[in-house]
């Protein structure tokens, strides 16, 4: 059974017109055909060859995971990689990355596969990558360059649309050099002005800074509109999905949530924050948040800029860290989402771990070890599970942290009876000679708000804590 992990819609990426991103000219002076895949239109090379650098800090089962998640990125954007190359060696060289020597064995064997491009797993400084596509003669793109392709074609809404673009931008700005013969042109000076005129290359990066800012302010009229939304969503208790990217998130969401989110077995599919009410007729009710799956070096430039969107995570009273548990390198994922945890300020959220993708587990030793490491962790299947256990171990985190407390209410508030509804649980209620008795569970904030806002008075001066 496929695990798809969220929806994909096709978009254009949102490029300012005139900006050139390419990083160096094509071998024989002409425009490299770069902008068919840096602005994901759909014409890209078929064949990526594979490239990587190991230091003495990475062993040779990290190198190859990361290869291989390298391998499946690429897939993603529509490369078909046939080849890779790795080079031991104590420090990048700053100039070409790799040794003369290597750079020889890997033109060779560009040749040899026929490779249209070269990715390079990790990031490459502009010289790097234009020096590298000097001599090994085809397109080469790094890590950050791929990912951010992915976004750019996975993205569904107008913020995140947004979202990305400014990301690439970001990515883009600093390499943006006069390495075509146009950005050596310099155009006439403007009439009434001295000295000479600018050349196309300044030219561009005032573009693409104009371009910037103009993104930034409409996402921050967006993250207005998201606080007045969570303002409405103050009374309620509120969860958020998080883990490694095509861990199943959206298809557990859709498990707890009852509800059909198109789903796809693909890397970040999910880019849109998307809530829904895990349990209807629960007061106060719990609202349920699927987030952006995270990776190994996530482009900081997409953190920055996703930074907004995130803070469904960090606004969360609960994180559900969804790990699968059928991949081999599970472990390291938890690492990974505990490290773009801290990095958002979101570590400070409660955790509940979440294994899915138990039905793939073929080793029932590898299962039970999991659970004698995490005896507190969930494990569940998103596609054969009834989600009873997850729903169950939600409920009892918030119910020990809600208060229950009896009330009594005047007979002339009456009217105030449905707020107490709305914004707790109503365990008890009796109408005696002096008033209506009412007994709440609700969360510490909104029995303020109900002690504030309302013309009630705790029956005793205490108020119990409920475990």
């Amino acid at each position: 059974m496929a695990y798809p992990d969220a929806v994909e819609t096709a978009h254009p990426p949102l490029a300012p017109e005139g900006i050139r991103v390419f990083s160096s000219p094509g071998v024989d002076g002409r425009q490299p055909e770069h902008e068919a895949v840096l602005n994901a239109n759909g014409a890209h090379p078929e064949k990526a060859f594979l490239l990587a650098l190991q230091t003495p800090d990475l062993n040779d089962a990290l190198q190859a995971e990361s290869l291989d998640e390298l391998s499946e990125l690429a897939s993603s954007v529509g490369y078909k990689p046939i080849g890779r190359l790795v080079q031991h060696r104590e420090h990048m060289h700053p100039g070409t990355v790799f040794g003369s020597g290597k750079m020889t064995e890997i033109r060779s064997e560009i040749v040899r596969t026929g490779a249209d491009v070269a990715i390079f797993d990790g990031n490459l400084s502009p010289v790097q990558g234009q020096n590298l596509e000097r001599t090994l003669k085809v397109m080469v793109l790094d890590r950050t360059q791929v990912i951010l392709s992915i976004f750019s074609r996975n993205a569904r809404t107008r913020e995140a649309r947004l979202q990305v673009e400014l990301a690439q931008l970001e990515y883009m700005l600093p390499r943006l050099v006069g390495l075509w013969a146009h950005l050596d042109r310099e155009r006439g000076g403007i009439s009434g002005s001295k000295g000479m005129g600018e050349k196309q290359v300044d030219v561009d990066r005032t573009l693409v800074r104009n371009r910037i800012a103009r993104l930034k302010k409409e996402l921050r009229q967006l993250a207005q509109e998201r606080e007045t939304q969570k303002k409405r969503r103050a009374n309620c208790f509120r969860v958020s999905l998080v883990g490694y990217t095509n861990a199943g998130k959206t298809t557990l969401m859709n498990l707890l949530t009852d509800t059909e989110l198109v789903a796809e077995d693909r890397l970040f599919a999910t880019l849109d924050s998307t809530t829904r009410v895990l349990v209807r007729d629960q007061q106060p009710r719990v609202l349920l948040s699927d987030t952006v799956g995270f990776i190994k070096r996530l482009p900081h430039e997409l953190v920055a800029s996703f930074r907004s969107t995130l803070e469904v995570v960090r606004d969360a009273d609960l994180l559900l860290n969804v790990v699968d548990l059928s991949h081999e390198n599970w472990a390291d994922h938890i690492e990974t989402t505990e490290a773009v945890l801290r990095e958002i300020d979101a570590e400070v959220v409660p955790r509940l771990l979440v294994f899915n993708k138990v039905d793939r587990v073929d080793d029932r030793v590898h299962l039970l070890m999991a659970k004698r490491r995490y005896p507190d962790a969930i494990f569940v299947s998103a596609l054969t599970g009834d989600g009873t256990e997850l729903r169950e171990g939600i409920m009892a985190f918030f119910e020990r942290s809600m208060l229950t407390v009896p009330l009594l209410l005047d007979y002339s508030a009456s009217g105030d009876l449905a707020k107490l509804y709305r914004w707790s649980r109503v365990d008890e209620l009796r109408y005696e000679s002096d008033g209506i008795h009412v007994t709440v569970t609700t969360t510490p904030a909104n029995m303020e708000r109900l002690l504030a806002k309302l013309p009630v008075q705790p029956e005793d001066s205490q108020m119990a804590g409920r475990s």
